[in-house]
């Protein structure tokens, strides 16, 4: 018993310092056209709130682009959603949605 406290109390040590780490991802996708989709993805936890941000950039053959990103805020009892999006000619769009929880 005495052998098997020892990895579990450093396990314990390391596990709390690790939890909140943010996790980004990012992939980019070439099509055969020529045209790319690049998409990132960051999320974050802390003091019970996560909070997770997704872009994305899409840029056709012909060098047009276009963006949205959405970020998306979580506590306890309540998620909260915004979208905002930029097309090929500048056009802009925006979204928000709260969702709260009462039980």
């Amino acid at each position: 018993m005495k052998r098997l406290a020892t990895p579990l109390l450093a396990l314990a040590l390391v596990l709390p310092a690790t939890a909140p780490v943010a996790q980004a991802h990012s992939v980019t996708v070439t099509g055969a056209n020529g045209g790319t989709i690049q998409r990132d993805r960051d999320c974050s936890r802390s003091s019970g709130t996560a909070r997770c941000t997704v872009s994305g950039t899409a840029t056709g053959a012909n060098g047009q682009t276009a963006t949205r990103e959405r970020v998306r805020t979580t506590t306890a009892g309540s998620s909260s959603t915004t979208v905002t999006g930029t097309g090929p000619q500048g056009s802009t769009t925006y979204r928000a949605r709260r969702i709260i929880v009462t039980r």
